[in-house]
């Protein structure tokens, strides 16, 4: 099966088992920037517990955090791991984003420049940047994170090695209607009820086409 071929399976199949998916998880647009730096490195179920010491103080805004010190908003983030890091990643990169006129003058952007200011920001990196582009600015733009990895690999995309690979390859195969957000969110679910560091096979949605599933599976 070809590549394209694949991938299109592949979120045929876990769309029509899981459906849409309305995620990332957010309220609004701040706290999902708040969110997608602080869950690096570390579970959501941690993140929540810091995004809800935040929002009893009214803390989930870009420009409340830009004028937070970093020692008052690492007191109120420390379940999400290296807490002192994040605090200062967090309030720089809110200040430089409500510098730049916050996400309005973002969404102005081309993608590319929108993509090339937030790799600039310390604290940002490539899944990062896409989760920003995906979930807040709405833009047409795959996130490749570890269950994406993951779950290519197993289903028999590991050749494909290189992430900007797999996600020029899957942008291209797949467009419109929000069908890249909802792609991404099918592969976190799988990953979470699955596709694990030590994958549970047992009911998988993808188990028709992955090698990995063939593998333990046969006798």
């Amino acid at each position: 099966m070809r590549p394209e071929d694949l991938i299109i399976s592949t979120a045929s199949m876990l769309e029509k088992y899981y459906g849409y998916l309305n995620w990332w998880p957010g309220g609004s647009r701040d706290e999902i920037l708040i969110g997608a730096i602080l869950t690096q490195n570390t579970s959501w179920n941690n993140v929540e517990k810091s995004l809800s010491e935040l929002r009893k103080r009214g803390m989930l805004d870009i420009r409340v955090i830009a004028e937070t010190s970093d020692q008052v908003l690492s007191d109120l983030i420390r379940s999400s791991g290296f807490y002192r890091i994040k605090a200062a990643r967090l309030v720089s990169v809110c200040r430089s984003i409500a510098a730049a006129g916050g996400f309005e003058s973002l969404q102005k952007m081309t993608t590319w420049d929108a993509e090339k200011f937030l790799l600039a920001l310390k604290g940002i990196g490539e899944e990062t940047a896409e989760s920003i582009l995906c979930y807040i600015l709405d833009r047409e733009v795959f996130v490749v994170d570890k269950y994406t990895l993951r779950i290519f690999s197993r289903i028999g995309l590991g050749n494909i090695t290189q992430r900007n690979g797999i996600r020029s390859l899957v942008e291209m195969t797949i467009k419109g209607n929000g069908s890249l957000k909802n792609f991404h969110a099918t592969l976190v679910q799988l990953g979470k009820e699955h596709c694990r560091s030590r994958p549970d096979c047992d009911g998988c949605p993808l188990g028709r086409i992955c090698e990995c599933f063939q593998s333990v599976t046969s006798p």
